[in-house]
């Protein structure tokens, strides 16, 4: 029986703009400051340099290393990764995409995942744990972003 593909989503509201979100997810040196990544390191320069399209940027978190790659940039209103490698997380096939919506009094932020379980039975708690830290990284860019220190 083939795996199923498993989509997550969250959704934050920021006072600040799309450019000031933009910034901040195109910047992998800001991640410790708003997400519950420890340390960031530049792995791989992206095809024009530095964190361009094709970047491979490395996240630890005690137990959690990843190696994500960034395949797409629409500044100031898209952002998307894709999981190369992870010493812990049990799924393949995994994107995020951020979209970044202007509204009336600042942006929408929404982070929507999909993947497929490395193990079959274990979806269920994928789901659940990405779908968390998804709301985690959108509140958390949302609100640093509008935050005096982040400007």
């Amino acid at each position: 029986m083939a795996q199923q593909l498993i989509t997550v989503s969250a959704t934050a509201q920021s006072t600040a703009s799309p450019e000031a979100v933009f910034a901040l997810l195109a910047a992998g040196e800001t991640w410790p400051r708003w997400t519950p990544i420890k340390t960031y390191a530049l792995h791989t320069p992206g095809v024009n340099g530095g964190e361009s399209v094709g970047a491979i940027r490395q996240w630890n978190s005690g137990l959690m290393m990843n190696l994500e790659q960034i395949v797409e940039l629409q500044a100031p209103t898209k952002f998307a990764y894709t999981l190369n490698q992870s010493k812990i997380v049990g799924v393949k096939s995994y994107r995020a995409d951020v979209d970044i919506v202007a509204t009336t009094t600042g942006c929408t932020v929404t982070w929507s995942s999909v993947f497929y379980p490395k193990v079959a039975g274990t979806g269920w708690f994928w789901k659940f744990a990405l779908g968390k830290l998804s709301n985690q990284l959108a509140t958390g860019v949302a609100t640093y972003a509008a935050t005096p220190v982040a400007n």
